[in-house]
């Protein structure tokens, strides 16, 4: 696109095409203008011979010098002339063409006024004599004309040129056919009103306009040749060869001056056009460095500057079409965000490019030749924390597990760089092409599966881990649907007393079907939930259930009943769970002690502090506090000691063959007595046959969960 198409059009302004015609058509023009100069140099060399031959007496009294400068004055019009039409021609201006017209017109007047029939062409034919009554008002048109093409006027003012012009018309008309009026009076008067007329608006465009300055010039020039050629003829001034031409004079002088302002012109259009061009090639410039560093940005990462997923893809997909078999290893950094959190954006990003350009120096010396360059690079970025590099497979197996050694090793070696010493945590998934996908997106999706597995460095893809994680993922995108659509549900289960067998509260347990796996445990979906940062929504969602159930669980345990609901870790740590809790259960005109919050030992002891203020925050606004799983977890029991617990629930795992291990049975003891020192109510988990039930019967104040009282039950709706 033409970086000029948007500027507005100046109608003065010249074509652009007819700029590209420039040095031809002067080439092919210059060289008439220097044969018009010649040509009047000729005629005037040709007068002087004349003279020498026929005498003073047939040259009518002019002198050699006269027909000299006359002569002279012609060959510069006609200079002017040539000049001036070439430039009409290059650019296509045919309101300029109205100066050569003047010029023209101003030349014929001349040969007229020193008659025509002295010069060698016709002087046979004097008719020509009478074209001086059209010439001369010519000239006035020509003059009209040429102005609004020459200077910025106003509508009135060209509205008034082209009415002097349509009056010089009318004389040009009228005046070969010899009426007594209008005369050549009629026409002086005109001619005179015109161009004061135009003298007085180019007087008021003399500071701000540069071209009224030539035009002014011009017409004050006409002026005074016709005012001395009118005083001439009354008298005023002497006869002479000057007076004689004074009109003459004055209007070539005009003509000049004209020509050399549209030679400025030219030159003002040149020199913009050329000023044009070179913001055009700096343009370009621009746009090309623009369009290269867009290039750049399309195949590249931001931070890193290596090829990024598309270009990899491109890459490997070359290989895929001509079925080049390939290995795909993708690096995943798993601490990256970590390290982005301890030392700032800036210092991470820096940080990990001298990584990867490490990395990329130990591919080339330890892959050489078997590398796949991706774009003239041996890494790609997916994005900051996963970045793969491919190589071509051999047919024998032992030299590739040699190199994936190497690879380990070197994955394995702290990352140093000045004060900085840490590790990565890199791990790697591989994956084969085609085995592993029928295309390069398919193999990228393969390796990445195969790159989450955290148990070892390197990971190859398996089919069925990856069928797994695929489990993983759609659970975790369905997670808010289920607990809209009725996938989700509660189900209850009794805590009694050991010795009574009154039940003293239930435990809600969420219970999921899901449309495509069927019936999913807890176990197998809520870990990762509180991985993802998903959990928050199901707690409230489990206290918002177990609230409205708890009407009807009063109905069927009676008024003493609280009900128990699992919570997180990630709830303790959300700043504002308490008031959600206080809000969910005021909702449903519930008291905080008919609620217990049960949290395991392992997720209070991943932020102690955290875990500690919430749970004393909890405590103070009345809602129970269970610790659940205990013995599990790594404790001590100071650490214990210092959060505000109600009930403390042993681990199932305590029960296993206690009746035939007394060791088994003094450890179960020794968790008793630190209920009891520490004031918490017991709940023994996991109890499901009666020997074992009758065997707890002994520990007055014991409570009991497990099958053996009762499964978890879903309620029935309300008949």
């Amino acid at each position: 696109m033409d970086p000029l198409a948007n500027q507005q059009t100046d109608p003065g302004a010249f074509p652009a095409h007819s700029w590209q015609r420039i040095p031809g058509l002067l080439r092919r023009w210059l060289p008439l203008s220097f044969l018009g100069l010649g040509l009047a140099y000729g005629l005037t060399i040709t007068s002087i011979l004349s003279a020498s031959v026929h005498g003073l007496e047939s040259i009518l009294g002019h002198t050699a010098f006269t027909l000299a400068w006359k002569a002279f004055i012609g060959g510069l019009l006609t200079f002017a002339l040539l000049f001036n039409i070439s430039i009409v021609i290059m650019l296509r201006r045919p309101g300029l063409a109205w100066l050569s017209v003047l010029m023209v017109g101003v030349m014929h007047s001349q040969l007229v006024m020193d008659g025509f029939g002295l010069w060698f062409l016709w002087s046979n034919w004097p008719q020509f004599n009478a074209l001086l009554s059209i010439s001369l008002p010519l000239c006035l048109i020509a003059l009209c004309q040429f102005t609004p093409h020459f200077l910025t006027i106003s509508r009135p003012v060209s509205s008034i040129l082209n009415g002097a012009s349509l009056a010089a018309l009318a004389l040009a008309i009228v005046m070969p056919l010899g009426f007594p009026f209008p005369g050549q009076g009629s026409l002086l008067v005109l001619a005179s009103l015109t161009g004061l007329f135009i003298l007085a608006v180019v007087a008021r465009q003399l500071r701000h306009h540069v071209y009224a300055r030539y035009y002014g010039l011009s017409i004050l020039a006409i002026l005074i040749g016709a005012t001395v050629s009118s005083l001439r003829t009354i008298g005023w001034v002497p006869v002479n060869s000057l007076t004689d031409s004074a009109f003459f004079l004055g209007a070539a002088m005009a003509s000049l001056v004209l020509t050399s302002g549209v030679g400025r012109l030219l030159l003002e259009e040149r020199k913009k056009r050329l000023s044009a061009d070179v913001r055009a090639r700096q343009e370009g410039q621009l746009r090309a460095q623009i369009e290269k560093d867009y290039d750049h940005l399309l195949k590249t990462h931001r931070v890193t500057g290596k090829p990024n997923r598309a270009i990899l893809e491109e890459s490997l997909e070359t290989l895929s079409s001509k079925k080049i078999p390939y290995t795909l290893c993708l690096v995943r950094l798993q601490r990256f965000n970590e390290i982005e959190q301890t030392l700032g954006y800036r210092t991470a990003e820096e940080l990990l490019k001298t990584y990867l350009r490490r990395m990329s120096r130990f591919l080339e010396r330890t892959f050489d030749s078997r590398l796949v360059r991706i774009n003239g690079h041996a890494l790609a970025s997916i994005d900051t924390v996963n970045h793969a590099f491919a190589f071509y497979r051999q047919d024998e197996r032992e030299p590739d597990q040699h190199i994936m050694n190497e690879l380990t090793a070197w994955l394995g070696t702290h990352f140093r760089e000045g004060r900085f010493a840490f590790s990565w945590s890199p791990s790697v998934g591989i994956a084969h092409a085609p085995e592993h996908g029928p295309d390069a997106a398919g193999v990228l999706s393969s390796a990445g599966f195969a790159s989450l597995s955290g148990d070892q460095p390197l990971c190859e893809y398996d089919p069925s881990i990856a069928e797994w994680q695929y489990r993983q993922q759609i659970l975790m995108l369905d997670i808010e649907d289920a607990l809209t659509n009725g996938s989700m549900w509660l189900e209850y289960q009794p805590k009694v007393g050991i010795r009574d067998e009154r039940t003293s509260s239930v435990e809600a347990l969420i219970r999921w079907h899901h449309p495509e796996f069927g019936k999913v445990p807890p176990d197998h979906w809520v870990p990762l939930a509180e991985q993802v940062g998903m959990i928050h929504p199901v707690t409230l969602w489990v206290i918002n259930q177990a609230c409205g159930d708890y009407q009807r669980l009063i109905l069927r345990y009676g008024k003493n009943i609280a009900v128990a609901v699992n919570i997180s870790a990630k709830d303790l740590a959300h700043p504002r769970f308490d008031h959600e809790a206080m809000d969910i259960i005021a909702r449903h005109n519930m008291q905080p002690r008919d609620l217990i919050l049960e949290i395991t030992e392992t997720a209070m002891m991943a932020d102690p502090e955290s875990a500690r203020t919430m749970i004393h925050t909890l405590s103070q606004r009345g809602f129970r506090i269970a610790l659940d799983d205990f013995g599990t977890g790594h404790s001590s029991l100071g650490t214990l000691a210092s959060f505000d617990l109600d009930e403390l629930k042993i681990d199932r795992s305590f029960l296993e063959d206690i009746l035939d291990h007394p060791a088994r049975q003094r450890v179960f003891r020794a968790a008793l007595e630190l209920g009891e020192a520490l004031d918490l109510d017991v709940v023994v988990e996991g109890v499901e046959d009666e020997a074992i039930a009758a065997w707890l019967q002994q520990f007055p104040g014991l409570h009991g969960q497990g099958y053996y009282w009762g499964r978890p039950e879903r309620l029935r709706a309300d008949p």
